[in-house]
């Protein structure tokens, strides 16, 4: 289906993102035109706000993770609070399809931005993520690349899309599409940032949780985006600390 999303509704517009999402990876169409989305923020303050607005919400915990299973903007929507970091985000991802089996996955949450033009509050969607805390190069990969696996991972371009015009809804807020890059660090320290914006040149934002919920999806054959707000931008000073923002 590449039918143009500007000229739907929303029901239009989610049977639009579901379909072409079937059609790529080979699943047959259910039956119900509702989309079970799955969403996964790392801290108690991006999940709270989705979690209090769903109808009818149910309780699954497993392993540690509490998934909450309701109706969000007509759809079927499962959250889950992943905590912070690579290994505990894959995790929640791994347990998230597997056990609900959502169309899609979306990352929400924070990031720090590597975009001078960005400021505190503006939104980047990811085109694609990267680990940018893996090196080894000495056996001919890419800076960032997990052996075996791409050097980065693509956002589908019908979330990425579905993201920007949800976004462009809200007054004063810039929303940019591109690189976001991961790690298990707070970037704080000049030096460290500075080595990854020379490796990663095109890098708009980072943060701790987006490339290993990207690469849990790629295994396990799930569409994903993430969608992050900028709580601080590197080398700009800003009126909000992170605390605040958060």
């Amino acid at each position: 289906y590449h039918r143009d999303l500007h000229l739907c509704d929303r029901r239009q517009r989610q049977m639009c993102i579901r379909d072409s999402i079937n059609a790529e990876y080979g699943i047959q169409s259910k039956e119900s035109n509702i989309m079970h989305v799955g969403i996964i923020g790392a801290m108690e303050p991006e999940v709270k706000i989705l979690r209090e607005a769903m109808a009818n919400p149910s309780i699954m915990t497993k392993a540690g993770f509490t998934f909450y299973t309701g109706e969000l903007a007509g759809n079927t929507v499962t959250l889950v609070q992943s905590g912070i970091g690579k290994v505990a985000s894959a995790v929640a991802t791994t347990l998230l399809i597997d056990n609900f089996s959502p169309d899609c996955v979306i990352n929400t949450g924070s990031a720090g931005g590597f975009e001078p033009s960005l400021n505190v509050g503006d939104v980047v969607i990811s085109s694609e993520v990267r680990h940018h805390d893996v090196d080894v190069t000495a056996f001919g990969y890419e800076i960032g690349q997990v052996p075996q696996m791409p050097a980065g991972f693509a956002a589908h371009p019908k979330l990425i899309e579905a993201a920007e015009q949800s976004v462009n809804q809200i007054s004063d807020v810039k929303t940019m599409i591109g690189l976001i890059c991961t790690g298990d660090s707070f970037m704080c320290d000049p030096v460290r940032i500075e080595k990854t914006r020379a490796e990663f040149p095109t890098m708009l934002a980072v943060e701790m949780e987006g490339a290993a919920i990207a690469q849990a999806c790629h295994v396990l054959e799930t569409p994903f985006v993430v969608i992050r707000s900028m709580s601080d931008i590197a080398g700009k000073e800003s009126p909000q600390s992170f605390e605040e923002y958060i």
